[in-house]
């Protein structure tokens, strides 16, 4: 059995990576599970520091060459996927996590999409290769170990008992969907079938959608990893999947938090129809993340995160916020976000990208910004500005943020700490070093006790094939249930900035 796990939402700047890491008794990693890894936009100032790390864990993994157990490649867009190899052609290259450890091994790898579409992601000796090709010449058995999904493909079970992707004894990842039937695609068509040429959407709407879960006894605890999942791909898994993903403590806003393409709108300001409106908090109902990450970077045109994505999750998140900023205490912390509503109408105009005040189970990869408002950053309300940055050189909070769950299971629920650890300091942070279940009981705050009800064991299963759903037409959205505790964000964004703070 496992000692503990950890999972990390990690900061490469507009992109998107997440790894899963299991612990024994002795503090040895025994797994390793890798949720795309890219960035389009400071990927050197993110990129650099997540990828020494993610070095670091690969070596302990296996030393001396380094090793991950599974890569999962949500879709082919470069802020999924660059960190992989990186580049050769600029003149300051960034050396992904291939080039970084020439010798790694790999276990298998999934992807979203289809093979082709991975040609011409990487650079090696002048030359356009496929980046999937890279990766299967790291594995055992490359046809076996790299393989994509047919159209419209899940194996979920709601009792974990069979149609794991990957995993172990108390662990594993399972497959809410893949490659979402796009205009007339039929589902259970094969991934060589898929258009050869996809357009943004098709490629997103394609993303895996992942449920990452881990059990003490008979009771798992979830987390949700969804790439660039978008409105069609909601759709498709309302249509089969009505029930509620356990004890999920993490949800991962799908699309960096995107307000056009998780609404299916022509435009980012469009105004959202009711229909639309509720098949996405169906969605999110079903999800209910107790905890909400938005891993996205300032990029004017994309508006990521939407605040009005975003308050739509959070409607069914935890209300007791998990990690507090220790300078402002009180369960508060800061997060970065495009404000698309008006806070407080007729004070004034709040829309555009903040850095907010807040007490919600909201978390951004960028904490705060510094370029995109005066002072650096605002809190409403009332609107509080900032002379100088507000961390002490002893913090030495950085502008990205990594936010790490630690699990520890006890024999019927699991304990949760939750902590962000600044990208600056990633590499080398003492709150990562690999303690015994003992030691984490006292160097660790557990926010989170989930627990539930014992149920007799179930009997194991070998892993089924990957079949596609054909249970509902896939336009049947469903019914969104009423909220766990309605609300609007603003309310919660009001608590002021301590007066003696400059």
């Amino acid at each position: 059995m496992s000692s503990h796990f950890r999972v990390y939402s990690l900061d490469v700047g507009q992109g998107m990576s997440t790894l899963f890491a299991v612990y024994d008794k002795d503090g040895k990693v025994t797994a390793l599970a890798l949720f795309d890894l890219g960035s389009s936009h400071n990927s050197k100032t993110a990129g650099r520091p997540t990828l020494e790390f993610l070095k670091n864990m690969a070596l302990q993994r296996e030393s001396p060459n380094g090793h991950i157990d599974a890569i999962f490649i949500s879709h082919k867009d470069k802020d999924h996927v660059s960190l992989l190899y990186g580049n050769q052609t600029e003149v300051d290259p960034l050396l992904g996590l291939l080039q970084l450890l020439p010798n790694m091994t790999i276990g298998r790898v999934r992807y979203g999409g289809r093979y082709s579409w991975y040609d011409g992601i990487a650079t090696v000796k002048k030359k356009s290769v496929n980046l999937l090709t890279l990766l299967k010449a790291r594995t055992f058995i490359p046809d076996f170990d790299v393989r994509g999904f047919p159209v419209g493909a899940s194996n979920y079970r709601s009792d974990f008992t069979e149609g794991r992707l990957w995993g172990g004894e108390d662990f594993g990842v399972f497959l809410l969907a893949a490659n979402t039937p796009y205009k007339t695609e039929r589902v259970g068509t094969e991934e060589d079938h898929i258009s050869t040429r996809p357009d943004g959407d098709q490629a997103n709407s394609k993303s895996l959608v992942l449920v990452l879960a881990v059990n003490a006894g008979s009771n798992h605890y979830c987390a949700v990893i969804g790439g660039d999942a978008t409105f069609p791909t909601f759709q498709y898994i309302n249509s089969f999947f009505d029930g509620t993903i356990p004890n999920c403590y993490m949800v991962l806003l799908p699309h960096h938090g995107s307000r056009r393409t998780t609404f299916g709108l022509n435009v980012k300001d469009a105004v959202i129809s009711d229909v639309n409106r509720e098949v996405v908090k169906t969605y999110a109902q079903r999800m209910a993340g107790k905890t909400v990450i938005a891993s996205a970077d300032i990029v004017q045109r994309y508006g990521h995160p939407s605040l009005e994505t975003s308050q739509l999750f959070l409607d069914y998140a935890e209300t007791k916020a998990w990690w507090s900023d220790p300078l402002v205490g009180d369960g508060r912390h800061f997060t970065t976000t495009n404000v698309d509503y008006a806070l407080q109408p007729g004070l004034y105009d709040q829309r555009g990208f903040k850095t907010i005040l807040t007490s919600q189970n909201l978390y951004s990869t960028l904490y705060y910004d510094s370029t995109k408002v005066s002072s650096p950053m605002v809190a409403f309300s009332p609107y509080i500005g900032f002379t100088t940055p507000p961390y002490s050189a002893s913090l030495s909070f950085s502008a990205g943020m990594n936010w790490i769950y630690t699990l520890l299971p006890r024999p019927l629920d699991f304990l949760i700490d939750f902590r962000g650890v600044t990208s600056n300091r990633l590499p080398s942070d003492e709150s990562l070093i690999v303690r015994s279940a003992e030691e984490l009981l006292t160097t660790h705050t557990f926010v989170y006790r989930a627990s539930g009800t014992p149920a007799p064991p179930s009997p194991a299963a070998p892993a089924a094939a990957v079949s596609p759903r054909q249970d509902r037409p896939a336009n049947d959205a469903g019914r969104a249930r009423a909220p766990a505790q309605p609300h609007r964000l603003a309310p919660r964004l009001t608590t002021p900035f301590p007066a003696k703070r400059p």
